[in-house]
């Protein structure tokens, strides 16, 4: 089933993107920047405030602080995710989560090129020792698998644009995997990535733009265009 509609709603955060919802789920298009939910660390207004605020009876099943997150988005991280309204749909989807039954597809421009123009990364991950923000390589990991494609090469820039499959959902696990081939998504300096003034503060080029699942023998298929600053990367 495609998205049939996709609209703003007025909301203590007002660039948050509705691209589906019916009685079950909600799917939204995260910008760059956003917390998926509270942290530790942090105050601030994320996408379950948006969510709690749209729909407060979640509050009345939902993990607290993450009440309807069926998984989550980097905070520099954009795209789609989707976000459980009842408590049946939040166990049938996390549930396809670890079954590996849902297909999330990701954009990337990273620096330099890929081996190939196509291949599989079975890279364990694990936290890394020396930053405690990071997940790294190690033979002790956690398995941790993701397919690329290139989808082209900019010679004059040296970036590479690609499509990535995740096959396990470890946490950072594409930006890992990138920082371990020498070719780390454009910005991403947590991940030893160069500065880029062009993309925006707590924004890195690394954008979810497809997922499809299955949900009470209804298929479900969305898909995202990547942030402006993609093309402006490449002065396009």
């Amino acid at each position: 089933m495609e998205s049939p509609y996709c609209y703003f709603r007025s909301s203590k955060i007002s660039n948050i993107k509705v691209v589906y919802e019916d009685d079950n789920f909600i799917i939204f298009n995260k910008p760059n920047g956003l917390l998926t939910h509270p942290t530790n660390k942090s105050t601030e207004l994320t996408l379950r405030d948006y969510l709690v605020d749209e729909h407060p009876g979640i509050l009345s099943w939902g993990e607290e602080n993450r009440e309807g997150i069926v998984h989550r988005l980097d905070r520099v991280t954009s795209g789609l995710i989707v976000c459980a309204l009842n408590l049946e749909s939040y166990n049938l989807l996390k549930d396809k989560f670890k079954n590996r039954e849902i297909t999330k597809s990701y954009v990337a421009l990273i620096e330099g090129a890929l081996p190939s123009d196509s291949g599989i990364l079975n890279l364990p991950l694990a936290r890394s020792l020396k930053n405690r923000s990071k997940r790294t390589v190690d033979t002790n990991g956690r398995n941790s698998i993701t397919k690329y494609e290139l989808l082209n090469f900019y010679e004059d820039f040296n970036i590479s644009k690609i499509e990535l499959d995740l096959i396990t959902g470890r946490n950072h696990q594409i930006r890992a995997h990138m920082e371990y081939m020498k070719t780390p998504i454009l910005n991403d300096t947590l991940y030893n990535a160069s500065k880029n003034h062009i993309i925006p503060e707590n924004s890195i080029a690394l954008h979810s733009a497809v997922l499809k699942f299955t949900l009470d023998n209804e298929k479900y298929s969305f898909s995202s265009d990547v942030p402006s600053f993609f093309n402006r990367v490449l002065d396009v």
